[in-house]
């Protein structure tokens, strides 16, 4: 483990203790942003997120770093348009999606802050269509991603049909596998607390089989009326829905608690 690295891990226990030391150590992290943009906010979000239990989804790293953006909104600027770096075969390419999620809201909230100078408001603009969804990244064969975005509040009406495709029951979970989020599928509803869980539920490894899933089927159905669909679907996951809310993920659930509850039922017959 690195300085930075060991830093910021302690300076998460004392943010999550509210210890009386968590201002010098908060203080000591802007200056940190400041002086070394790259190297720490890459600790941050591609070591120290990936390992460490208080920062175990996104919203525990919203939780984090949103009320600090007065204070991070120039290096998180700096910073974002690097996450497009990380191919998509990458683990790492997950988190930039969600990095780029919280990102853009740390920057929409400095734009609306009346201390923030219109030079800064500018820049802050021209961050955001930096880190708008870009065709050579997604690596998308025979497909008009600008189309595609000018269509997503409609595509996405329907993307989440795409969970009841045979290409995509190799994502589906077994009923050991839902145990956690039983209740919550019975009912066809989650809960506060049962939302927490979900957003636990679904690890980096899973993510990225998903969105391996969806690339390969945009790639081999291009010509498809599905694939207009898993684009949008592929372009939102975690980078602008998040994981556990996306009506694609929501969908995939559901199909599998029903498939898992038909085993069940069918188990049971046959004993």
């Amino acid at each position: 483990m690195n300085n930075t690295e060991e830093f910021i891990s302690r300076l998460l226990e004392s943010w999550k203790k509210e210890s009386v030391s968590y201002p010098f150590m908060q203080a000591r992290f802007h200056r940190f942003i400041k002086q070394s943009c790259r190297e720490t906010l890459e600790t941050l979000f591609f070591k120290v997120y990936l390992n460490h239990p208080l920062l175990s989804d996104i919203n525990s790293l919203r939780s984090f770093l949103i009320p600090q953006c007065r204070y991070l909104y120039n290096g998180i600027s700096t910073f974002l348009p690097l996450t497009w770096t990380f191919p998509t075969t990458d683990l790492k390419s997950v988190v930039s999606r969600e990095v780029r999620f919280v990102g853009r809201e740390i920057l929409i909230l400095a734009i609306n802050d009346l201390q923030v100078t219109q030079k800064e408001r500018s820049h802050l603009f021209h961050t955001l269509q930096l880190i708008s969804p870009r065709p050579d990244y997604y690596k998308l064969e025979r497909i008009d991603l600008q189309e595609i975005l000018e269509q997503i509040p409609v595509l996405l009406r329907k993307g989440d049909l795409l969970a009841e495709l045979p290409d995509f029951s190799g994502l589906y979970f077994t009923a050991h596998e839902l145990e956690p989020l039983w209740g919550a599928l019975q009912r066809y509803n989650f809960l506060p607390e049962e939302e927490a869980k979900l957003e636990n539920f679904f690890n980096l490894a899973f993510k990225h089989q998903i969105l391996a899933t969806l690339h390969n089927f945009i790639n081999r159905n291009w010509n498809s009326p599905y694939a207009k669909l898993a684009c949008a679907v592929y372009i939102t996951l975690g980078e602008i829905i998040p994981w556990a809310k996306h009506p694609f993920i929501r969908r995939l659930l559901a199909v599998s608690y029903q498939e898992a509850k038909t085993m069940k039922n069918a188990n049971k017959n046959a004993k």
